[in-house]
């Protein structure tokens, strides 16, 4: 259970001083034993890293950028920043060597709103950082991480450091996919409040025999609080980590060591669900056991029914439990969670009419044992059918209404703006007053998310500034996106649908961009597919749809679809217009984003 008395992850750590069976395990390369650290040893690293920042100045308040992709330095570091009082501020290392300019530019940004005096990385990272001392003006060194606790002796002690539960903890900087990244400041305080709720009777029951295997990125909050923060609040038989590369480059390592750690709780967003189940060969899964998940979150980003059951119906044979879904909401704003499932409940989605739901109505669709039989089989939903997944009720002590844009609330089945109130939500924006105004209702949180409550559960549709207007009804991208990805021939979570204005017709045109690995010439049959598909399940008719290969599609660096960046690449383009030489604009824009350089050194190293 919760350790009450220790109100703040750092009181938390000192309470695990002389823990030496149970910890963290760094898994890097595959064959070889994974690295453990144990929460007592943890605690002495810690210090010394603490000790490390307060002689190169640090003091209570600063602000310390951790650029570092080794997880067990990532560990040490963040912790030892909060023991001396230093706030620190994880930024994703750079993914690949090349196309380094939007990441300098990124990372500047996020070091100067932040006012970071200092940056530990490591020696791979480090030449690429130069440019920044320039860029940041506050920012007085780059150090190694090695070095930086080389430069203090064995016996270095920190000094004491009050921390307390309205200090800031850490700033999350948002992924940035529709606008420039936003300093989130969580204090102890939020975070005892989340991970409470997170571990608690109402939601994963955490114990000593709880253990996890993670690969999510640990610059973000679902790995940073799900994996790193929670295990020092509840202590647990362990966590090991995985590199997020070692996962896409070939997923079936997390299965594999799943089947080797035993571990009872796993969380990923959707399309890893959807990964592991489509890019894992059989010959690979000799052996694989995954009966010991008691829980496989999934969160992060939109949830579609079809992925999870997929995964759940190939590996029921390999141990797993279409039950130990539990598929959640969360944001940054909030912590980390804001809705589970019950632990006991299976996959559950609702049926709702297409055409009713862009009128803002989530109406139920009687499921038809024939064609219930038939998506079951087929993985796809009947003609003007839509299944929104439930994401579970929120945590107590917590509050969510769904409310008109005034915050006027709205009932069961009404689609509206997701609002939240409650002890795990932000102090507000770093530095930046204006959008910490804008983001609050008479103190309610506008999430920017739209979706609906039924029978008390949460359902969510999309985003606010995502949202697809078209003769006054409201499309989502994401049923846009996944009726096209059902089409055979392009590839499943690798679309993107978004609207641009037109004057001349006086409404929006409805644009999809869909990656594929087909050949040009059977591109225009396609393009037709996709549109009859869209057309005929939600009465929809796109105007314009473009063809891309593997890995071009923008993303951000945890994964998400960067639906307004593909809107600005189309009109930067000239697709505004149409025509073939724009969409071989878009492509040659697109071809060079940063995620498609990511995607391309996988599979050269692959």
């Amino acid at each position: 259970m919760l350790d009450r008395k220790h109100p703040t992850l750092v009181a938390s750590l000192e309470a695990r001083a002389g823990v030496t069976k149970h910890g963290y395990h760094h898994y890097t390369r595959e064959g070889q034993p994974p690295e453990f650290v144990a929460y007592g040893e943890l605690l002495l690293r810690a210090r010394r890293v603490a000790a490390a920042l307060q002689e190169r100045g640090l003091r209570k308040g600063d602000r310390v950028g951790l650029i570092l992709p080794d997880s067990a330095q990532f560990v040490d570091a963040i912790y030892g920043a909060m023991m001396a009082g230093v706030i620190p501020v994880p930024v994703y290392p750079p993914l690949s060597l090349g196309q380094l300019d939007a990441y300098l530019d990124n990372t500047t940004h996020i070091l100067r709103r932040a006012g970071c005096k200092l940056v530990v990385t490591d020696a791979r990272v480090r030449p690429i950082l130069g440019t920044l001392m320039s860029d940041a003006p506050e920012l007085r060194e780059i150090v190694v991480h090695t070095k930086l606790v080389a430069s203090v002796t064995e016996r270095a002690e920190m000094r004491p450091v009050d921390v307390r539960p309205d200090d800031i903890a850490f700033l999350q900087f948002t992924s940035g996919s529709t606008s420039r990244p936003k300093g989130v400041m969580l204090t102890h305080g939020n975070l005892a409040a989340n991970i409470q709720a997170i571990g608690g009777p109402s939601g994963l029951r955490i114990n000593f025999e709880s253990s996890a295997v993670s690969w999510l990125p640990l610059y973000h909050d679902m790995g940073l609080i799900g994996f790193v923060f929670t295990p020092i609040y509840y202590p647990t038989r362990g966590i090991e980590f995985l590199s997020p590369l070692m996962f896409l480059k070939r997923p079936s390592v997390w299965l594999r060591r799943i089947t080797e750690f035993r571990p009872t709780i796993v969380f990923a967003p959707n399309f890893a669900w959807g990964l592991a189940t489509k890019r894992v060969k059989d010959h690979e899964l000799e052996g694989v056991d995954l009966s010991s998940l008691l829980v496989a979150g999934c969160g992060a980003e939109p949830i579609q029914f079809h992925t999870l059951n997929g995964f759940a119906k190939r590996y029921a044979a390999y141990g797993f439990k279409r039950t130990a879904f539990l598929p959640c909401y969360g944001m940054a704003e909030h912590s980390l969670a804001i809705t589970f499932v019950g632990l006991e409940d299976d996959l559950k989605a609702d049926r709702v009419d297409a055409e009713a739901l862009a009128d803002g109505e989530a109406r139920p669709v009687l499921e038809d044992p024939t064609a219930a039989a038939a998506e079951e089989r087929d993985g796809i939903d009947g003609k003007g059918v839509i299944r929104v997944v439930s994401c579970g009720t929120p945590f107590p002590e917590h509050e969510l209404k769904i409310a008109e844009a005034d915050g006027t609330p709205l009932p069961e089945r009404r689609v509206g703006h997701i609002m939240l109130r409650g002890p795990s939500i932000m102090r507000g924006y770093y530095d930046d007053p204006a959008a910490t105004a804008k983001a609050f209702k008479d103190g309610w949180l506008e999430t920017g998310d739209l979706g609906y409550v039924a029978g008390g559960e949460l359902y969510v549709c999309g985003r606010t500034k995502d949202l697809i207007i078209v003769n006054g009804r409201n499309f989502h991208p994401q049923d846009i996106e996944w009726q096209a990805s059902q089409v055979e021939g392009v590839r499943t979570g690798n679309v993107i649908a978004f609207s641009l204005d037109d004057p001349e017709a006086g409404r929006e045109r409805v644009i999809v961009a869909a990656e594929t690995k087909l050949a040009e010439d059977k591109h225009a049959a396609l393009r037709g597919q996709v549109k009859a598909r869209v057309l005929e399940a939600l009465a929809l008719r796109v105007d314009e749809i473009v063809m891309l290969p593997p890995g071009s599609l923008p993303k951000t660096s945890s994964g998400k679809l960067q639906r307004s960046k593909a809107g600005e690449m189309f009109r930067g383009a000239g697709l505004g217009k149409g025509g073939q030489t724009g969409s071989l604009g878009l492509l040659k824009q697109l071809a060079s984003s940063r995620w498609n350089f990511i995607k391309s050194s996988l599979r050269k190293r692959s």
